[in-house]
């Protein structure tokens, strides 16, 4: 059964808990299917290990996996790669769904880090997160990559 999946921006960018069960064919399946039911057409995997997505079929979405250990923050370069990839498959009209195990520390800072994307200050972006998805962010090290990103994105900006 799909864990803790709710949109964070209606019908663009979602968060869940881990795809499918470990090695359980049928259950991938069936989260993949709610997931196209739900208008989903692109999935981000933070779990260490990818989806086994070639047991399934899932020609009608496109799959990107940043493996980032459990409880640790990502790194600036794969927050990029995220943000990158999410703005790509918006422009494709193909709504996100980001997840790790729980869908809570890793997913939650990645959601956190879309937000800063969209212009808001890390407390706002962690503030949204946590209201839409308690427990999200779990660290003070996955706080600071937000913090670091939107340094990153305000730099980018003074220098653009």
């Amino acid at each position: 059964m799909l864990v803790n999946f709710n949109w964070l921006v209606e019908g663009i960018l979602a968060g869940s808990g881990q795809i499918g069960g470990w090695g359980d064919d049928a259950q991938l399946k069936r989260d993949l299917d709610i997931l196209y039911e739900e208008g989903i057409r692109a999935i981000v995997s933070l779990t260490e290990w990818p989806l086994e997505l070639h047991r399934v079929d899932v020609s009608n979405m496109v799959y990107l996996h940043l493996p980032i250990p459990d409880m640790h923050p990502p790194a600036l370069e794969d927050v990029i790669a995220f943000t990158k990839f999410v703005d790509e498959s918006l422009k494709k009209k193909s709504p996100v769904v980001v997840h790790c195990s729980a869908g809570l520390g890793r997913t939650g800072t990645m959601l956190a880090s879309y937000l800063v994307q969209m212009g808001s200050n890390t407390a706002e972006a962690l503030a949204q997160v946590r209201k839409l998805r308690p427990g999200s962010v779990e660290t003070a090290d996955q706080e600071l990559a937000v913090y670091d990103y939107e340094v990153y994105m305000n730099t980018k900006s003074v220098s653009s």
